[in-house]
């Protein structure tokens, strides 16, 4: 699961929100329930080593920048 960590953003196509605004809300599925995710400056290392993947509440696009779990 590691090497997943340094192939994050690798080969992916990237798909535009579609919401106005743009990315009003995110979230990840953690063991199957769904989480709250914010954008942060760094990946956090929790998402890269889950390979876990932050995705628009509102039109589903796949975030592409780094983010982190909200904290609880």
């Amino acid at each position: 699961m590691l090497r997943n960590m340094f192939r994050w953003g690798r080969g992916k196509s990237v798909v535009q929100c579609s919401c106005d605004p743009e990315w009003q809300g995110l979230y990840t599925e953690v063991y199957g329930e769904r989480q709250l995710a914010l954008p942060r400056d760094e990946m956090a290392t929790l998402v890269g080593y889950l390979d876990l993947t932050a995705r628009c509440a509102g039109c589903n696009a796949e975030y592409p920048k780094p983010w982190g779990l909200a904290s609880q």
